[in-house]
């Protein structure tokens, strides 16, 4: 996974660069004093910028299109995507089995809801308390680990009396080292009961996935701990385009909602070698993927998305699959249809048995991506996945 965009090739053009120097400042003068928090901003810049390591920019600036950008950008030809809490709508938010969900449809990152224990552990939890979402009541920062893990993650509507309760709250090393494994990253959304944000990072770190992950906080101890970490700039309607790419001196990643976009403030942040991926949840999962598609027709390199398996079939990234079969001892065999590189299961989808001509039958599959096959013999049967847009065919055989 890069965090660059290839869209223009590196030019030495020296009188480009003083122009647009030029430029920059005379939209900075006119600007910043109509407004202070541009020079709020500009003075965050400059007291991160010293703690910051970022990669070199070869990107050539073309502020007149700040303005007008005419023809949009084109986006990452590989399309980043972040799972928001996982795959929630296939497992409970946050759980690792959300994750792994996630992970099994191939996406670039998965964003967690960081969370930090009375003890100092790390957790996946979106709100400041556990009422929602478990079968306990409190603060996450006036809780143990211990008693954290202890309660039920899967306590509420649709999951509640479900196949996935119970549910255990992940812990951050879980989903870390699930990232590492699969060779992907975490979009950190680091909540109000984390006060320890160096330590964050430099767990974050222990497991290499820093040059992977980004981060939606821009504490100084991050950087003071991961100097090489990524953090993410959530964009409001406000800021002017010069700013953006100001703004991309300490953050390679601007996120924040689709509407606050058009495509010149896209062309500004990939002015500064910066990759743009807004939410494509705002209006709802029956629009997330005409929101997608609107990102990317505006420039966009990729979104987070409630919906990986729809955004992923979007984006022409289908991922390879293949059907495992399961054999117990005086038991019913299982089939599971996995992701053929990572081995993660895909609930949900129909594989199709066929023996002899005479019969077949269809089971879905569960947890896991799998299906118990019906007490009878089904020895020899053909074994198929048809595929969809996010997932490629596969077939197997019952021996």
């Amino acid at each position: 996974m890069t965090f660059r965009t290839s869209r223009r090739t590196v030019r030495t053009l020296v009188a480009t660069v003083v122009v647009t120097a030029g430029l920059i400042a005379g939209n900075a003068t006119a600007h910043a004093e109509d407004d202070p928090r541009v020079e709020e901003v500009r003075q965050a810049i400059a007291a991160l910028k010293p703690l910051v390591q970022q990669p070199p920019c070869d990107q050539v600036p073309e502020p007149e299109r700040w303005l007008d950008a005419g023809t949009p950008d084109e986006g990452s030809s590989n399309v980043v995507i972040s799972a928001h809490r996982g795959a929630n709508t296939l497992a409970p938010e946050n759980t690792l089995k959300s994750y792994e969900y996630a992970f099994a449809y191939g996406v670039d990152l998965v964003e967690v809801d960081v969370q930090q224990t009375k003890d100092g552990r790390f957790v996946a939890l979106h709100d400041s308390t556990v009422d929602r979402t478990t079968d306990g009541t409190g603060a996450i920062g006036d809780l143990t680990y211990e008693q954290v893990r202890a309660l039920n993650a899967a306590d509420y509507e649709p999951w509640k009396g479900g196949e996935y309760d119970p549910a255990q709250i992940a812990s951050l090393e879980e989903i870390l080292a699930l990232a590492k494994r699969v060779g992907a990253g975490v979009e950190l959304d680091v909540k109000g009961s984390v006060t320890e944000e160096g330590k964050l990072a430099e767990l974050v770190g222990s497991y290499g996935l820093i040059e992977k992950s980004i981060w939606n906080s821009a504490d100084p101890r991050v950087f003071q701990a991961e100097p090489g970490a990524r953090t993410i700039y959530n964009r409001d309607s406000w800021e002017p385009n010069y700013l953006l790419y100001e703004i991309g001196q300490v953050a390679k990643v601007y996120g924040s909602r689709l509407d606050e976009y058009t495509p010149e403030s896209i062309v500004a942040a990939h002015d500064s070698c910066g990759i743009v991926m807004p939410h494509a949840y705002d209006a709802g999962g029956d629009q997330e993927v005409a929101q997608f598609q609107l990102a990317r027709a505006m420039g966009a390199d990729g979104v987070q998305t409630n919906q990986p398996a729809l955004i992923v079939a979007a984006a022409g990234e289908a991922v390879d699959s293949r059907l495992l079969v399961r054999r117990a001892k005086g038991h019913s065999d299982e089939i599971c249809l996995v992701n053929a590189d990572n081995g993660l299961g895909f609930p949900g989808k129909t594989v199709h048995l066929a023996k002899g001509g005479k019969k077949s039958l269809d089971l879905v599959t569960r947890d896991g991506g799998c299906a118990t096959v019906p007490a009878v013999n089904w020895r020899g049967a053909q074994v198929t996945f048809t595929g969809d847009g996010a997932v490629h065919a596969s077939r197997t055989k019952l021996h």
